[in-house]
């Protein structure tokens, strides 16, 4: 009598690669030594189109054997690296390496994000000679092997210079977003090494920068394009706004959103931007969509100059400050002349009276879950960046 098949040699092809697409690189390693037809599905191009490299501990140096062996079905990569460890710094930046040097490389989307504490000292820049040799072109080749549109280096707690921008527009004039906005303290991208890289990649959707890198010269070479594709741009200011003596100017903003008048702007100010150029930095010409005030300071009259000056764009705030009375009237005021207002997260104890009110006047907040707000003082600091009331409590318990 033969031998019934076992249930999973059975199962069609499609539930196999639908249920594989939840597992992790190192899972996959695993499920593929359990029998032949798991092993074929897993070589499906599905499967491998967007690939989460994590290097947190030295054995995750496994994931490079996929990454070596599915290069050339990688459209979308993210790195996330426990940069504390040595090893770990060593794999990611050969994960990068073995992309940089294979001409059948598909990568059109690179995401790099520090998840641990930087060693003393360190400055990362072994990251930087990987992502220049991958921006770049390799040998004698006149050419990359492929072209970036999307690239988020965000999360790397290390300072980005004109030189790695310089190459990454002279050989990616497609690139269609990019991030800078990293936690490193000192941004080391000039006007200069900004402007021409606008210049260059024209098809630039969304670009998110400090505004030390950002002038009316900037402003101006996007407005000048025949037909700039720029939809979405973020601008955080922090301390180098104390040596900058012309925040844009108005002649600039009105300028570029004529060109485009449906361009999104986010501005946000953090603890070390002085409160004296927030007002001056938040022109009534600017089309402001999302406004983050993480000044720890009191701010109630920036928010009433944003509900005067945003009231018709604003969708999106983020406030960390005191509790006041003046700042709960802000609120109010904001809440009742915004319309399009559908996310709040107030880093402070409000009312609950305050509370109420909010919610009436915007019902929209409360649909969609988008909102901070609490009457009642937390055992424990509350944690900017958490987005919904669940991550937020979720990081304050420890749990993410």
């Amino acid at each position: 009598m033969a031998s019934e098949a076992k249930p999973w040699e059975v199962l069609p092809e499609h539930i196999l690669v639908t249920v594989f697409s939840y597992l992790t690189p190192l899972d996959r390693l695993q499920a593929a030594l359990t029998c032949k037809t798991w092993s074929t599905c897993l070589q499906h191009p599905r499967l491998w189109r967007r690939f989460v490299c994590k290097f947190l501990l030295p054995v995750h140096g496994k994931v490079l054997v996929p990454v070596e062996e599915h290069v050339h079905r990688i459209k979308a990569l993210v790195i996330e690296v426990n940069q504390r460890d040595k090893e770990n710094c060593k794999n990611a930046c050969e994960a990068l390496n073995i992309l940089a040097k294979n001409k059948e490389r598909m990568l059109c989307s690179l995401t790099v994000n520090f998840v641990g504490e930087n060693p003393l000292f360190y400055a990362g820049q072994e990251f930087i000679a990987e992502l220049k040799l991958l921006f770049g072109t390799f040998g004698d080749e006149p050419e990359p092997f492929s072209q970036l549109t999307h690239v988020d280096l965000s999360g790397l707690d290390i300072a980005l210079d004109d030189s790695l921008l310089d190459i990454l527009s002279d050989n990616h004039p497609g690139l269609e977003y990019l991030n800078i906005q990293n936690k490193s303290l000192i941004c080391k991208v000039s006007p200069s090494g900004l402007l021409q890289l606008v210049s260059k990649c024209k098809r630039l959707k969304g670009l998110c920068v400090f505004q030390l890198s950002l002038t009316n010269d900037v402003l101006t070479e996007i407005a000048d394009q025949e037909a700039p594709c720029l939809q979405y741009l973020s601008i955080l200011y922090r301390r180098e706004a104390k040596y900058t003596t012309d925040l844009h100017s108005s002649e600039a903003w009105s300028r570029l959103v004529k060109k485009i008048p449906t361009l999104r702007v986010s501005l946000g100010f953090d603890h070390t931007c002085p409160l004296d150029r927030i007002c001056e930095a938040m022109k009534p010409e600017i089309p402001v969509t999302e406004l983050r005030l993480e000044t720890f300071t009191r701010v109630f009259d920036e928010v009433n100059l944003a509900t005067n000056c945003y009231h018709k764009t604003l969708e999106k705030m983020v406030l960390q400050t005191g509790n006041s009375e003046e700042l709960e009237q802000a609120l109010l005021h904001m809440a009742e002349n915004c319309e399009r207002l559908n996310s709040l997260f107030v880093y402070c104890v409000l009312s609950e009276s305050v509370i109420s009110q909010i919610l009436e006047l915007r019902p929209q907040i409360r649909t969609s879950g988008a909102y901070i707000l609490k009457s009642r003082m937390q055992e424990w600091p509350w944690v900017v960046g958490a987005e919904t009331v669940e991550e937020a409590e979720d990081r304050l318990d420890g749990r993410k």
